[in-house]
């Protein structure tokens, strides 16, 4: 069976102008900080397809909105997800946003638009009329707005006539015709049934489910559900448990990924991430006995490319031209309570060296216990599990499932590619392919977080000032969706906003309990003692500088 995985990870935030020099700045121009990088990088970061493929691309040109006939991908309409315009005409005649990537089917010759790592992790800050592009930082797009706006002006163009004729017209051209048009049909519908998979999110666990909006998704869940649900509608589950897009430096140092700390491995970790993101990907029973036979079009050749250049791509510095001078004499105090009270988690050593002579941050993981930050996305993953009896398997942990399918798909490629043993290894970041389900969260080094809000794993905090607050002192509700910073907190501008969506903590998936600064015994969320207000803004103020 074709399962043809929706978008789950898209870009960052809403419509700019076209790129001017690292650091510089011009009228209408995008402000790149210093990252490492130069276009060439960003250019295959944007554009380097990985095998995704949400639909056709003279579809999603020829698309009419589900409200009118105005055109879905015009850039105004595409720009209320946050999505970042694009206007390179060169190398982007269809003004596609950043992170949408074409992909060829060698079978048909049919050109697809599908998604990138740049759709997800890329980020665009706006202060004072200044634009500034955090590449490899998390997207603040929504992307369950996104495929359903999509997947339903699909289907009203299924079901209204005149749209339909228009849209068989501009996607079929001089092949027009009834029969023609009665295949696109087909076509359509097909794909609308495997779309319908994506809408099996919060609703389904009840009206009060944590629902993602912008900057969060439940990638992990809705790649379960993607990946295995056609082989057993018993495979689909609630995605209740929306997380932040993590940002990328510094990723492929380290020695397990996600924000539950559940992949150890680069390429098993990026296949995976491809099947979320859009993939063809055909899972059958073996025609002998138990196993698997598939074929997919992941490009796991690009997936190596992209991660040879997020290996070069820097945290962002404070450009303090731009968001204000950092106060020196209160961040050298700032930093002395960093060194006693967050070093210890944030600042992970070295894995001894490896057989090969490698060495990698250690990922730093905090139990549920301790951190008491909300528990469902790592509880979630823990206890679920896939029936793969249609494959001849039978049911196992999701970790153990995903870390099965993304090997069978590595080992694939790897074979049609011809590559050598020291090639896999390579391409393998010196990794086994690991899949786990801790009930814990991940602490990484907080260089550039200055650059990442809003906080915790599940995005429920607005600031790093509030970060620092008691949990019963941290707003309960606010809205994500604007681009505009406050480098005084440091965290985007969270105001109630005509089109902005609005967080509510109260909800399970969404609480900002947990990591707490205040008297009491260590545990349970309590992680050091309570701060005096000028602490807390010392503490901003160093955290700036990382």
């Amino acid at each position: 069976m074709w399962i043809q995985m929706g978008a789950i990870a898209l870009a960052a935030v809403a419509a700019v102008g076209c790129a001017h020099a690292k650091g510089g700045r011009g009228a209408g121009d995008v402000v790149y900080l210093d990252q490492g990088w130069g276009e060439a990088e960003r250019r295959i970061f944007y554009r380097a397809s990985q095998g995704a493929r949400l639909v056709p691309l003279g579809w999603f040109l020829a698309l009419e909105r589900e409200d009118g006939a105005e055109r879905f991908a015009a850039s105004d309409y595409v720009a209320r997800y946050r999505f970042i315009e694009d206007r390179d005409a060169k190398n982007n005649p269809e003004r596609l946003p950043v992170g949408f990537a074409r992909d060829v089917d060698p079978a048909t010759g049919e050109v697809y638009v599908g998604f990138t790592c740049g759709t997800c992790h890329t980020r665009q800050i706006s202060y004072r009329g200044a634009r500034i592009r955090i590449d490899g930082g998390p997207a603040a797009i929504d992307v369950v707005a996104f495929t359903d706006a999509l997947f339903g002006a699909l289907d009203r163009t299924l079901k209204t006539p005149e749209k339909l004729d228009r849209f068989a017209r501009a996607v079929l051209k001089d092949r027009y015709g009834e029969d023609s048009t009665r295949a696109l049909r087909a076509q359509m519908e097909k794909m609308l049934e495997v779309a319908r998979l994506q809408a099996f999110t919060g609703g389904a666990a009840g009206p009060h489910a944590a629902v993602a909006g912008f900057g969060r998704l439940d990638a992990l869940g809705r790649a379960g559900n993607l990946l295995f649900g056609l082989l057993n509608p018993e495979n689909l589950r609630a995605v209740d448990a929306p997380v932040d897009y993590p940002h990328l430096w510094d990723a492929p140092s380290y020695d397990w990924v996600q924000w539950n700390g559940s992949i150890s491995q680069p390429m098993g970790r990026n296949i995976g991430e491809a099947l979320g993101v859009g993939t063809h990907t055909r899972l059958d029973p073996a025609p002998q006995g138990a196993g698997m036979h598939l074929q997919s079009s992941i490009r796991v050749d690009n997936l190596h490319l992209i991660e040879q250049q997020v290996e070069k791509l820097r945290s962002p510095r404070w450009p303090e031209h731009l968001l204000g001078s950092i106060d020196r004499e209160r961040a050298a105090r700032g930093e002395r309570l960093y060194r006693a009270h967050c070093a210890s988690c944030h600042d992970p050593g070295l894995t001894p060296p490896d057989e090969h002579g490698k060495r990698f941050r250690v990922a730093t993981m905090s139990p549920l216990d301790l951190i008491g930050t909300d528990p469902t996305h790592a509880v979630n993953f823990n206890e679920r599990t896939a029936d793969l009896g249609a494959l001849g398997f039978g049911k196992m942990g999701m970790a153990q499932a995903l870390e099965l399918g993304t090997s069978a798909i590595r080992e694939l490629k790897y074979d049609e590619y011809g590559l050598s043993a020291e090639q896999r290894l390579a391409w393998d970041g010196y990794r086994p392919n690991r899949w786990r389900a801790p009930r814990a969260y991940k602490a990484r080094e907080l260089n550039g977080i200055w650059a990442t809000a809003p906080y915790l794993h599940n995005g429920s905090v607005p600031s790093l000032y509030e970060l620092l607050l008691p949990a019963d002192q941290r707003s309960k509700r606010f809205y994500l969706g604007s681009t505009e910073f406050d480098p005084k907190h440091v965290g985007l501008q969270v105001k109630p906003f005509r089109g902005g969506f609005e967080l509510v903590t109260e909800i399970p998936g969404n609480s900002n309990a947990g990591h707490e600064y205040r008297d009491g015994p260590r545990g349970n969320g309590v992680i050091g003692p309570a701060l005096t207000e000028q602490e807390r803004w010392d503490l901003v103020e160093y955290l700036k500088t990382l």
